[in-house]
């Protein structure tokens, strides 16, 4: 008997596409080597939080999302032509990231109170890596005037 609800897993599994997808964008375009090294490692996050939740969904026997949403991918269109004009490139992207973190967080906390306890133990052990992730975005986005 299955104990994983696929469609909030997969549901979750887009949503972070959608954000590395976000994430990759920003990395390619931004300056400041350390905001750089921040970028990269809110990916590697994001591809261990995808990841787990792709192997949940296998293990489940069912097919793990593969894609992100379109509603993603306009996001990240615009985020990309709004920086890309902006005098201070790395701010606007900052600023555009800690949005993007407050929603992702938000989803995945209220997506994964949905969820069976069964098998919240993997996505559960991810929820801190998103809150580190989501308070340094908010504190770059504080600390940075463009």
């Amino acid at each position: 008997m299955s104990f994983l609800n696929r469609p909030l897993y997969n549901a979750l599994i887009r949503r972070g596409i959608d954000d590395r997808g976000l994430h990759r964008r920003a990395l390619a375009q931004v300056r400041d080597p350390a905001l750089q090294m921040l970028l990269f490692e809110n990916l590697q996050t994001l591809d261990s939080l995808i990841d787990d939740l792709q192997g949940l969904v296998r293990v489940d026997g069912g097919s793990p999302a593969q894609h992100g949403t379109l509603t993603g991918t306009l996001r990240n269109m615009m985020a990309d032509l709004s920086t890309r004009f902006s005098a201070h490139r790395d701010t606007a992207w900052v600023q555009w990231l800690a949005r993007n973190e407050c929603d992702l967080l938000h989803s995945f906390e209220r997506r994964m109170q949905r969820a069976p306890s069964e098998s919240g133990s993997v996505p559960g052990s991810q929820l801190s890596r998103l809150h580190g992730m989501h308070k340094e975005m908010h504190c770059l986005a504080g600390t940075t005037h463009g």
